[in-house]
């Protein structure tokens, strides 16, 4: 998947999306709109990685196609269309950091695949390969680890 390189700003843990408020505030507003028209059906495809967390508390990642609103959302952030090869599709990795914390990662996949059968050791590989392809995607995990911990976190105290 090719996308163009921006920065990205330092997230501080908040459980109301405001990650998300905060990279929407900072599109101009064409793009802005872009984002928001999706919203609603881009969180109910997130509040299904919810559930299926919820479900199987003993995973910690998730790797299914990507939906057209979060493709969407997605190329408004980036003012451009996603491309992917020919013969993969947008796919989401997503980690369970916390109830309630998690990261997702846009990565091309197998066009003949849906991600289910993939184990959590497969995909913790698949995260790290990421995560040393894309050092600000560790960094923000680092980040948000110590932010989980932190009074208000889910983590704080230990946590669950």
């Amino acid at each position: 998947m090719t996308t163009p390189h921006t920065p990205r700003p330092v997230f501080s843990f908040n459980s109301t999306g405001e990650a998300t408020n905060i990279i929407a505030a900072s599109l101009p507003r064409q793009r802005r709109r872009a984002m928001q028209r999706v919203a609603a059906d881009a969180e109910r495809i997130t509040d299904a990685d919810r559930r299926f967390f919820e479900r199987f508390p003993h995973r910690s990642y998730r790797y299914r196609r990507a939906g057209h609103p979060e493709m969407a959302q997605l190329e408004a952030v980036y003012g451009a269309p996603i491309i992917t090869e020919p013969g993969s599709v947008p796919f989401i990795l997503i980690k369970n950091l916390a109830p309630g914390v998690r990261m997702r990662a846009f990565l091309p996949g197998p066009d003949n695949e849906d991600g289910s059968s993939a184990t959590d050791e497969e995909l913790a590989l698949l995260w790290h390969d990421h995560c040393r392809r894309c050092p600000g995607v560790a960094e923000r995990e680092a980040q948000l680890q110590v932010a989980m911990r932190l009074p208000g976190g889910p983590l704080h105290e230990g946590g669950i």
